[in-house]
Protein backbone atom coordinates (compact mmCIF):
# COMPACT_ATOMS: atom_id res chain seq x y z
CA UNK A 1 0.00 0.00 0.00
CA UNK A 2 2.89 2.47 1.01
CA UNK A 3 4.45 1.35 -2.30
CA UNK A 4 1.06 2.20 -3.53
CA UNK A 5 0.77 5.89 -2.79
CA UNK A 6 4.74 6.50 -3.38
CA UNK A 7 4.01 5.75 -6.88
CA UNK A 8 0.91 7.81 -7.15
CA UNK A 9 2.96 10.74 -5.27
CA UNK A 10 5.37 10.69 -7.97
CA UNK A 11 2.97 10.90 -10.82
CA UNK A 12 1.30 13.74 -9.55
CA UNK A 13 4.69 15.54 -8.07
CA UNK A 14 5.98 15.12 -11.82
CA UNK A 15 2.83 16.29 -13.79
CA UNK A 16 2.37 19.34 -11.89
CA UNK A 17 5.92 19.88 -11.83
CA UNK A 18 4.65 20.78 -15.80
CA UNK A 19 2.30 23.47 -14.90
CA UNK A 20 5.01 25.32 -12.64
CA UNK A 21 5.06 28.60 -14.20
CA UNK A 22 9.00 30.30 -14.62
CA UNK A 23 9.15 33.53 -13.23
CA UNK A 24 8.88 36.71 -15.35
CA UNK A 25 11.32 39.01 -14.95
CA UNK A 26 9.72 42.60 -14.73
CA UNK A 27 9.23 44.98 -17.95
CA UNK A 28 11.57 48.03 -17.57
CA UNK A 29 10.11 51.48 -17.93
CA UNK A 30 9.94 52.46 -21.09
CA UNK A 31 12.34 55.55 -20.14
CA UNK A 32 12.59 58.70 -22.03
CA UNK A 33 13.33 57.33 -25.64
CA UNK A 34 10.60 54.96 -25.08
CA UNK A 35 6.81 55.98 -24.93
CA UNK A 36 4.32 54.29 -22.73
CA UNK A 37 1.25 52.70 -24.80
CA UNK A 38 -2.07 54.32 -24.38
CA UNK A 39 -5.14 54.55 -25.67
CA UNK A 40 -8.27 57.28 -25.19
CA UNK A 41 -11.89 57.27 -26.62
CA UNK A 42 -13.08 60.44 -27.66
CA UNK A 43 -15.80 60.33 -28.34
CA UNK A 44 -18.55 58.22 -31.04
CA UNK A 45 -21.64 58.82 -32.51
CA UNK A 46 -24.34 56.85 -35.17
CA UNK A 47 -23.56 57.73 -38.81
CA UNK A 48 -25.95 59.83 -40.42
CA UNK A 49 -26.80 57.42 -42.99
CA UNK A 50 -26.76 54.20 -41.87
CA UNK A 51 -27.57 53.74 -38.13
CA UNK A 52 -26.21 50.16 -38.28
CA UNK A 53 -22.71 52.14 -37.55
CA UNK A 54 -20.81 53.74 -35.18
CA UNK A 55 -18.27 56.43 -35.68
CA UNK A 56 -16.00 55.61 -32.17
CA UNK A 57 -12.88 58.53 -32.19
CA UNK A 58 -10.18 57.20 -30.43
CA UNK A 59 -6.34 59.06 -29.77
CA UNK A 60 -3.53 56.70 -29.16
CA UNK A 61 0.30 56.64 -28.24
CA UNK A 62 2.45 53.34 -29.07
CA UNK A 63 6.59 53.30 -29.28
CA UNK A 64 8.54 51.93 -31.99
CA UNK A 65 8.48 48.55 -32.32
CA UNK A 66 9.37 45.40 -34.48
CA UNK A 67 6.36 43.50 -33.21
CA UNK A 68 2.91 42.95 -34.11
CA UNK A 69 0.27 45.59 -32.90
CA UNK A 70 -3.31 46.15 -33.82
CA UNK A 71 -6.13 48.41 -32.60
CA UNK A 72 -9.30 47.01 -31.35
CA UNK A 73 -12.76 48.98 -30.72
CA UNK A 74 -16.08 47.04 -29.40
CA UNK A 75 -19.12 48.67 -29.08
CA UNK A 76 -22.35 47.24 -27.19
CA UNK A 77 -25.99 48.54 -26.67
CA UNK A 78 -29.27 47.27 -24.92
CA UNK A 79 -32.41 48.57 -25.80
CA UNK A 80 -33.61 49.99 -22.83
CA UNK A 81 -37.63 48.34 -24.21
CA UNK A 82 -35.90 45.14 -24.60
CA UNK A 83 -33.51 43.27 -22.39
CA UNK A 84 -32.98 40.61 -24.20
CA UNK A 85 -32.21 43.21 -27.29
CA UNK A 86 -28.89 44.49 -27.83
CA UNK A 87 -26.44 45.56 -30.61
CA UNK A 88 -22.98 44.57 -30.64
CA UNK A 89 -19.77 45.00 -32.99
CA UNK A 90 -16.23 45.44 -32.82
CA UNK A 91 -13.51 46.61 -35.47
CA UNK A 92 -9.93 45.69 -35.83
CA UNK A 93 -7.46 47.49 -37.84
CA UNK A 94 -4.84 45.59 -39.34
CA UNK A 95 -1.06 45.97 -37.96
CA UNK A 96 0.01 48.44 -41.24
CA UNK A 97 -2.66 50.73 -40.41
CA UNK A 98 -1.45 51.06 -36.85
CA UNK A 99 1.74 54.11 -36.87
CA UNK A 100 3.63 53.11 -33.49
CA UNK A 101 6.33 55.93 -33.53
CA UNK A 102 6.05 57.51 -30.12
CA UNK A 103 3.41 60.43 -31.73
CA UNK A 104 -0.10 60.88 -30.80
CA UNK A 105 -2.44 59.50 -33.64
CA UNK A 106 -6.09 60.14 -33.53
CA UNK A 107 -8.36 58.34 -35.87
CA UNK A 108 -12.16 57.45 -36.45
CA UNK A 109 -12.95 54.14 -36.57
CA UNK A 110 -16.70 52.40 -37.84
CA UNK A 111 -18.28 49.94 -35.40
CA UNK A 112 -21.04 48.04 -37.38
CA UNK A 113 -23.41 45.82 -35.44
CA UNK A 114 -23.78 42.74 -36.42
CA UNK A 115 -27.41 42.24 -34.36
CA UNK A 116 -29.54 45.42 -34.72
CA UNK A 117 -29.29 49.14 -35.24
CA UNK A 118 -28.06 51.14 -32.90
CA UNK A 119 -30.52 53.42 -30.63
CA UNK A 120 -30.17 57.19 -30.69
CA UNK A 121 -29.80 58.62 -27.23
CA UNK A 122 -29.56 55.55 -25.22
CA UNK A 123 -25.89 54.69 -23.70
CA UNK A 124 -23.53 52.04 -24.86
CA UNK A 125 -19.98 50.78 -23.71
CA UNK A 126 -17.27 51.69 -25.12
CA UNK A 127 -14.15 49.54 -25.10
CA UNK A 128 -10.83 50.73 -27.26
CA UNK A 129 -7.33 48.30 -26.82
CA UNK A 130 -4.33 49.07 -28.49
CA UNK A 131 -1.20 46.75 -28.70
CA UNK A 132 2.04 47.29 -29.34
CA UNK A 133 4.24 44.16 -28.08
CA UNK A 134 7.20 45.68 -28.52
CA UNK A 135 6.66 48.55 -25.51
CA UNK A 136 6.01 48.96 -22.33
CA UNK A 137 3.16 48.62 -21.61
CA UNK A 138 2.64 46.01 -24.15
CA UNK A 139 -1.14 46.81 -24.26
CA UNK A 140 -3.41 49.40 -23.09
CA UNK A 141 -7.32 49.61 -23.19
CA UNK A 142 -9.85 52.65 -22.10
CA UNK A 143 -13.59 51.76 -21.78
CA UNK A 144 -16.68 54.45 -21.43
CA UNK A 145 -20.06 54.27 -21.51
CA UNK A 146 -20.81 56.89 -23.91
CA UNK A 147 -24.98 57.92 -25.11
CA UNK A 148 -24.80 57.62 -28.75
CA UNK A 149 -26.38 60.37 -30.73
CA UNK A 150 -27.14 60.73 -33.92
CA UNK A 151 -25.79 63.73 -35.86
CA UNK A 152 -27.65 66.52 -37.43
CA UNK A 153 -27.38 67.27 -40.73
CA UNK A 154 -24.74 70.47 -41.70
CA UNK A 155 -27.19 73.09 -42.87
CA UNK A 156 -26.85 74.45 -45.99
CA UNK A 157 -27.26 77.41 -47.57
Amino acid sequence: MAVQRWIILTVLTTALSGLAVPAVPAVADAGPDQPTTSVTIDGARIDQKIPGKVRVDVTYVCGVAAEARSLTVTVEQQDPEDAATKAFGSTRTADTDIQCDGTEQHRQLIVSSKTTNWIPDVDAVLTATVSNLGSAPPASADARRIRLATPTPAATG
